[in-house]
This record gives structure tokens, C-alpha cells and sequence, in this order.
């Protein structure tokens, strides 16, 4: 497989349940849905509502019980069953953004981010032009040579989302990436997002309960309960060419 294909997402019937009799739980429940490449979506829903279990599943973490998947026009998830190698595909396919940054404290911000093109062994002078370009794109360049704990909270997640993008991945997936961020700087995160779909054709979920940027989203998805409802079409559905 190759990064940045085309075909987004389409999940049929995703399932997950754990226990059995009287601990049985159902975690979620035949969820269907399509994200298309270039298509922004956030996920609401309160705390225990199902949006953990479906982005570890999206992320190829935490298998279903039952369902299909397909990300960046490959079959990834069959009868609940992985289909290949999960690290390669999530290696090449899927970008991954925090709360936290989670960078590597003793890397500088530049190998932070070219580290997952030398895990797929590709040429370091490459890698490091790569790195280059998408991390001017997002403005922390100037930043390359310092270590996280010389950069602020909002260059650690400028730098985070560079990592999660400068493989090309069919599906970035962000779990509450503003919520220790301000206002200000919380809608900075959503706006690059959003020009990484748009420019990069990612399928892009962000999990969260910031209602704070919900203008910049192409649909909302709300789950409760385990029930996945694919619901409204964000504001920037209809203010951005592209949007849905």
C-alpha cells in the first residue's frame, strides 16, 4: 500500500461487544458510514458513549467484533478480522493526533517528524526534505532544531499534526486535539485540519466536545449508547468549495 490514496472511508455494520450473560456490553452497534477524501467530520457524544471503541477501531487497534472496513480504497477490516499486516497498514495508511503531542522528548521536532518515513525506510535525504516542506506548510520550520520542551503548546501540536501528515495517509484520526489548547489556538488546530484535507486529500475525524469550531467541519457525527447517527452537514459544508 502507498499513503494519500483515494477513497477515504466506508465502514459497513461495524459491531463491538465485550462479555458474555450478565457482562455483556454492546460497545457498538452497526455502525455505517463514509468519510470522503477531503471531507472534514467531527464526532460528538458523552463520555462511555462509543467514540473510544470506534476510533480504535478506525485505527486498526482494537478490532471489531463484526463489521467491514475499507480505508483509502483498501479492504482493511473483513467479518470483524484484520486483513494484513496492521502495523504496516497503519504505518502507511493512518495519521494520529492527541490531546497531547506525544512527540519524542529527546528527538528534535524535525525527527519527530521524519521518524515515521525512516521507519518505512524511506531515503534519509528524502525524509528530510519532506519534513522540511510540510513542517514550513504548517509554520513551525523555524522550529526544527528544538527539542518539544523548547516549543509552546501550540507548536507541539503544530508539529504533532506535521508527523501525522507528511506520509500522505488516506485517514487522520484526532482525539480531542484542541482541548488543552485555547480558543485561539483550538481553532488554529481545526483550520489545519482542515486545509490537510482539503490540500492533501485526507479523510480527517475529529473526535471531540469542543462546540467551539464546529464551523469549520463538513458533517457531524453523534453516537450515544453505542448508536453512530451520520448527521448534519457543518457550516463549512457550505462556505468551502470542496465541502460536502
Amino acid at each position: 500500500m502507498t499513503g494519500g490514496r483515494s477513497g477515504g472511508v466506508v465502514a459497513r455494520s461495524l459491531s463491538k461487544h465485550y462479555g458474555e450473560g450478565n457482562t455483556y456490553v454492546q460497545a457498538l452497534s452497526e455502525a455505517g458510514f463514509e468519510i470522503q477524501p477531503g471531507e472534514v467530520v467531527a464526532l460528538l457524544g458523552p463520555s462511555g458513549s462509543g467514540k473510544s471503541t470506534l476510533l480504535t477501531i478506525l485505527g486498526l487497534i482494537n478490532p471489531p467484533s463484526s463489521g467491514w472496513l475499507s480505508i483509502g480504497g483498501q479492504e482493511v477490516i473483513r467479518d470483524g478480522q484484520i486483513v494484513g499486516n496492521a502495523n504496516i497498514i497503519r504505518r502507511r495508511e493512518l495519521g494520529f493526533v492527541f490531546q497531547r503531542s506525544n512527540l519524542i522528548p529527546f528527538l528534535t521536532a524535525a525527527e519527530n517528524v521524519r521518524l515515521v518515513l525512516e521507519l518505512d525506510d524511506v531515503p534519509g535525504r528524502e525524509a528530510r526534505q519532506r519534513a522540511r516542506d510540510i513542517m514550513e506548510a504548517l509554520g513551525v520550520a523555524d522550529r526544527a532544531d528544538h527539542l518539544p520542551a523548547q516549543l509552546s503548546g501550540g507548536q507541539q501540536q503544530r508539529v504533532a499534526i506535521a508527523r501525522s501528515l507528511i506520509h500522505q495517509p488516506s485517514l487522520l484520526l484526532a482525539d480531542e486535539p484542541t482541548a488543552s489548547l485555547d480558543k485561539e489556538l483550538g481553532r488554529q488546530v481545526m483550520q489545519l485540519f482542515r486545509s490537510a484535507a482539503k490540500d492533501r486529500g485526507a479523510a480527517v475525524l475529529v473526535v471531540t466536545h469542543d462546540q467551539r469550531a464546529l464551523d469549520l467541519v463538513d458533517r457531524i457525527f453523534e453516537i450515544e449508547d453505542g448508536v453512530l447517527t451520520v448527521g448534519s452537514e457543518g457550516v463549512a459544508a457550505h462556505s468551502t468549495p470542496g465541502g460536502r
